[in-house]
């Protein structure tokens, strides 16, 4: 078996901030990370994992404290940012320390890739996350994400994209930056049982997929960013905060989605 995961930081319990000391993301991401790595590994010895650190920029799982056996995708910038190295090999997918769209009621540091430049993200006319996102391009390889962990609001959101995946909740998300937190150990406890179930059952969970074409609008917080964004080719300019984009090809979308995001913040120094 050959597992990939992605691992952010905002749906990782015991945190609540943005700007916690590096030093205390650092831990509680790398603590997370390996109690999930001990449910893949107690359900599958020889799996093969591959993790994508994908909060900022990339560098914040301390991969000394990790098995000797996995492969640690770090830095930035690189290409498909947060899903860098997936393709066909996999069996699955995990999201880990995933969060809630920008916009969120209550959803704990809300944002879809940007809490800066993007004000709403839609795929096909449906709203979508950082998880539909990124789901969408596993789902390209035919690989279905069996297990997100994140916050309540999360799974509420999320929920009805992903069919027969597994939802871990971490925390009780009360604000934007505020939550009510389970106890560190019971947390990697309950989410090291749900790896273990999840892979059981990972014949019934199918990828995500949208229709093709796919269509992208992004909607930034001002005109100017989306001026800058619209200078992407083929892009469109819908209204004066919104710039679509549309592709038979998912990497396409995806690459649409991190050049924008690269211009959009050029647009903050004006």
């Amino acid at each position: 078996m050959k597992i990939f995961i992605s691992v952010d930081m905002e749906g990782i319990s015991g945190l609540t901030y943005w700007r916690e000391k590096e030093e205390k993301i650092e831990k509680f991401m790398t603590d997370e990370l390996l109690s999930v790595i001990d449910g893949i590994k107690e359900f599958d010895r020889n799996c093969e994992i591959v993790v994508c650190d994908s909060h900022t920029n990339g560098r914040n799982i301390d991969i000394a404290k990790l098995p000797e056996d996995i492969k640690l995708i770090s830095g930035y910038p690189r290409e498909f940012y947060m899903i860098s190295g997936i393709d066909e090999s996999f069996d699955a997918g995990m999201f880990i320390g995933y969060h809630a769209p920008v916009g969120t009621l209550n959803g704990g540091e809300d944002h879809t890739y940007s809490s800066s430049t993007i004000f709403e993200v839609k795929i096909n006319e449906r709203v979508v996350g950082e998880s539909e996102i990124n789901g969408a391009f596993l789902g390209e390889f035919n690989v279905p994400v069996v297990l997100i962990s994140g916050d309540d609001k999360l799974k509420d959101f999320s929920s009805k994209f992903f069919e027969g995946t597994k939802f871990v909740i971490t925390k009780k998300s009360l604000g934007r930056l505020s939550a009510e937190l389970l106890q560190i150990d019971y947390a990697h406890k309950i989410l090291k049982e749900g790896v273990k179930i999840s892979l059981s059952n990972i014949k019934n969970v199918k990828p995500l997929k949208f229709e093709k074409p796919f269509k992208i609008e992004i909607t930034f917080i001002n005109t100017l960013m989306a001026e800058f964004a619209s200078l992407i080719p083929n892009s469109k300019r819908v209204d004066g905060r919104k710039v679509s984009f549309e592709s038979n090809s998912y990497k396409d979308i995806y690459n649409f989605i991190m050049a924008s995001l690269s211009l959009a913040y050029n647009a903050k120094n004006f």
